[in-house]
């Protein structure tokens, strides 16, 4: 037993030390329903890149005084650029009001009211269908409109926080607790955090405002149909495994306790010389038990004999 428990230790240990930081990967790669889920963690971060810095960019020109106004420049670069910071800065904040109020709306009505009258493969497709609206009607259709850019990113931004958000997180239930908890540190942090930079660069490349229209455009659109599409098969998908009762990723579950196992008894083989020197001298079970009958007769059998000596002594006097 003991040879056979290193054999399996040997067996399983390469693949498991080198699978042990990209396991998550490995896992999503592996599972189709995973790959869905990365879709809708991701995927909209591109477009959604992408509209916040051309509404920031065109705020901030919009709240720059004209320079032909003044005739100094540097009394513009330092008097007004503090006035324009100013200005900027309160935008910022009542964007920031109008998206928490939208949000706290939203989560408390909206989304127990989608669950409760509808199932979690329509509320998936409520924010996928609303930025793709939002991304042809910003790029396209009113392209610099700081108005619709200003109320599009604040229900944007909600219905990220109120509705995909939590629905995201229902897409977990039919999965193991294996994936839950290697392959979603990938997905929601790695995964999103590449998507980010993905539209980040574009911003980058882009630098002005009429750039961004013109080299994010397609990329929004793009990524928005696409999340869409995601959407749409992943709720579908989510009522098949829930039907079915099916949980992703538990035969990987399964695999991982029987390596435990295995392992387990590799480093309980560590004390082998103990059990070969066990096994060599083998115990008997009832020695104890001969040693307390062999002092216990020899007990009875110098009681006996002292009795025996009493007896003649008394026979003796007696005579």
């Amino acid at each position: 037993q003991r040879q056979i428990a290193t054999q399996v230790q040997h067996s399983s240990e390469e693949p498991l030390s080198s699978k042990v930081f990209l396991s998550g990967v490995y896992l999503i790669l592996k599972h189709n329903y995973l790959l869905l889920i990365l879709g809708v963690s991701c995927l909209y971060e591109v477009s959604l890149t992408c509209l916040d810095y051309e509404m920031k960019l065109i705020g901030l020109d919009r709240f720059r005084a004209p320079p032909e106004l003044l005739e100094d420049s540097s009394f513009i670069d330092s008097t007004m650029s503090e006035e324009a910071a100013s200005a900027f800065a309160v935008f910022m904040g009542r964007y920031g009001q109008l998206t928490n109020v939208l949000s706290l709306l939203l989560s408390y009505y909206a989304f127990p009211y989608l669950m409760d009258n509808y199932d979690l493969k329509h509320t998936l497709r409520i924010f996928p269908t609303m930025l793709f609206g939002i991304t042809i009607i910003s790029f396209v259709a009113l392209p610099m409109n700081l108005p619709v850019l200003f109320v599009s990113m604040s229900l944007l931004k909600a219905l990220t926080y109120s509705i995909n958000d939590p629905a995201k997180e229902i897409l977990y239930i039919p999965t193991s607790n294996n994936v839950k908890f290697k392959a979603k540190f990938w997905i929601d942090v790695v995964g999103a955090r590449l998507a980010k930079a993905v539209g980040s660069s574009i911003n980058t490349y882009a630098g002005t405002v009429e750039r961004v229209v013109k080299y994010g455009s397609l990329p929004s659109v793009v990524t928005a149909t696409a999340l869409w599409v995601i959407c749409y098969a992943a709720g579908i998908k989510f009522d098949e495994l829930m039907d079915s009762g099916e949980v992703i990723g538990s035969d990987d579950d399964v695999a991982v306790k029987d390596a435990m196992f295995y392992e387990n008894m590799g480093d309980c083989s560590n004390n082998g010389d103990l059990r070969d020197n066990e096994e060599e001298q083998p115990k008997d079970p009832f020695g104890e038990h001969n040693e307390a009958d062999s002092d216990s007769q020899s007990g009875w059998e110098s009681n006996v004999s002292i009795e025996l000596e009493a007896a003649k002594a008394t026979v003796i006097t007696f005579l």
